[in-house]
């Protein structure tokens, strides 16, 4: 099932409100999948895709380059008065594009060019 654009904002807002302990993974995986009728298995990719561009930990799977850009870019302007933060996210994004190109899962232009237009501003 292809997820629409539209609900990616709400997935950012659910994951980062998981995060930051408002709400715990789960719940932000519940409302993912109830609120915005994204497959239960699918909901929590959001929330770990969240916390790896944030900590570094567990390496998870890529999402769309949409999405990717969406939560970059979220995550920038979030802290942006954290440098050593956006350079962490980004170094973090860097090695998920390096992970999966090690992996043979083909060439990431579209990530690879997410990450040149961000790296290029901090």
């Amino acid at each position: 099932m292809k997820i629409p654009n539209k609900v990616i904002p709400d997935c950012y807002k659910y994951s980062k409100q998981a995060f930051d302990g408002k709400i715990t993974p789960n719940e932000a995986r519940q409302k993912i999948h109830e609120e915005l009728h994204i497959n239960f298995g699918s909901a929590r990719d959001y929330y770990l895709y969240y916390s790896y561009l944030i900590t570094g930990e567990k390496p998870t799977w890529g999402l769309n380059t949409y999405t990717s850009n969406y939560f970059l870019e979220n995550i920038l302007e979030d802290y942006k008065n954290d440098i050593e933060q956006k350079k962490k996210s980004l170094y973090h994004f860097k090695k998920l594009i390096e992970k999966f190109e090690g992996e043979k899962v083909g060439s990431k232009k579209s990530m690879n060019a997410i990450y040149e237009k961000y790296s290029k501003l901090v």
